[in-house]
Formats: C-alpha cells, structure tokens, sequence
C-alpha cells in the first residue's frame, strides 16, 4: 500500500496545461502507470495530440470544457469519464474563466521514451 498526501507530488508546467504527478511510474508495481492531475487554466486550448503506445482515463474534477476525441467533441464537467486509447486524437479545450481540472490515469505509458504526438 503507498500513501501520497495532498501536499506531496511533482509540478509540471507546460504552456497550455500544467500536471502535478500524484504517482510516478517509480510508485506503481506494474510498469507504465501513471496518476497526475491536470489543470487546464481558464480560456485554453490544450495542444491536439495522441499517444502511440499509452491509453489515458481521464475523471473530472471540476470545471467546464470540451474535450475532443477523434474529430468529436464532447462536453466534460465533474463526475464524466473518457478512455483514450492508443491513436485516439484528442486535446481539452477551457472556453470557461476558471479552472478546469481532471486526473488522468495514464496505463502502458513507455518508460524509455516520450509516447506524445503533438499535431501542432
């Protein structure tokens, strides 16, 4: 059993989102997992990308936004669920003025190399 407190966890920030890893592939017995929660700050597109190798589950937390998967767009406020899966193109999109953020629990994410495809 591993415990993290709220307090605990690395911060990434990117320009069109930032992360805080709650779990690392270093936490998890089986390889390639990954738990981080991901805030897209308000009026912001997250770059459209995909992922050759990992699928994402994503649960929202709070907030509004579209979240687009393969040319369609969904509507994401807390409580929803999405599962990307491998080549599934996607991004979030805030149109809101605050915060929209969601935990991403990534699965068969490599080790060894960046498996994100930015399309722009």
């Amino acid at each position: 059993m591993k415990h993290r407190p709220a307090t605990d966890g690395q911060e990434i920030v990117k320009k069109d989102y930032r992360k805080k890893i709650i779990f690392s592939l270093d936490d998890f017995d089986e390889k390639g997992h990954l738990l981080q929660v991901v805030t897209i700050p308000p009026s912001t597109r997250q770059r459209l990308h995909s992922h050759k190798k990992q699928t994402e589950v994503f649960y929202i937390l709070e907030g509004e936004a579209t979240i687009a998967i393969n040319d369609v767009d969904y509507p994401a406020s807390p409580g929803d669920a999405f599962i990307c899966s491998p080549g599934d193109v996607h991004n979030v999109w805030n149109k809101t003025d605050k915060e929209f953020r969601l935990v991403v629990f990534k699965i068969n994410l490599p080790e060894d190399k960046e498996d994100s495809h930015w399309q722009e």
